[in-house]
């Protein structure tokens, strides 16, 4: 376990940037910026916490790149079994995190990251077998439609996940809907990298 949680870089890279995520979502928790939309004339109202995520999923993705491919194939360790662990333990911990500082500081935004961190996790994660670390690119990806072309009038769009409410149940069930296929993604992956 200890050789796993080296290889992956849990206690030097991964939590220095879980880390940078708290400190971005206790910054950031309140900050609106209107950004132009390129769909209706008024600006879009995006608030800045859906930038929180990002090193936390860009440090999942090189985490679950740093393999030994000799050394994991032929190993006895359930390192597939400690991948999926490592994901869902990012996930888990955003969404502590979100839900601590959401309910300290009565902020929504906060209490939202969670969700949104699964979301894009799940996302980079269902496009890893096509692009292997550019992935990391997808939710970005995702985030600039978001902000872009996600709003009508100041109200998120169904499709944009991100910014909608807290308990969205549209919203919610998108992102327990993309981390499954994520974690579904990353499971086929492994196995066809190991034979």
């Amino acid at each position: 376990m200890l050789w796993w949680l080296k290889a992956r870089r849990v206690p030097t890279q991964l939590l220095a940037l879980y880390g940078v995520f708290i400190v971005m979502v206790l910054l950031l928790q309140d900050v609106v910026a209107d950004l132009p939309s390129f769909i209706t004339a008024g600006g879009n109202p995006v608030v800045a916490t859906l930038m929180a995520p990002v090193p936390l999923y860009a440090g999942l993705m090189v985490s679950l790149e740093s393999r030994l491919p000799a050394a994991e194939d032929t190993g006895v360790r359930p390192v597939l079994a400690l991948d999926v662990a490592l994901v869902l333990l990012v996930v888990a911990g955003a969404g502590l995190a979100g839900l601590v500082i959401g309910s300290a500081l009565d902020s929504p935004s906060a209490l939202a990251v969670g969700r949104n961190t699964s979301f894009l996790v799940g996302l980079m994660l269902c496009t890893r077998p096509l692009f292997g670390p550019a992935a990391v690119m997808t939710p970005v990806v995702w985030l600039l439609a978001v902000m872009l072309f996600g709003f009508e009038r100041g109200h998120p769009y169904f499709w944009s996940v991100l910014p909608r409410p807290n308990g969205d149940p549209i919203a919610l069930s998108a992102a327990a809907l993309a981390l499954a296929l994520g974690i579904t993604c990353q499971l086929a992956f492994r196995r066809r990298a190991a034979q």
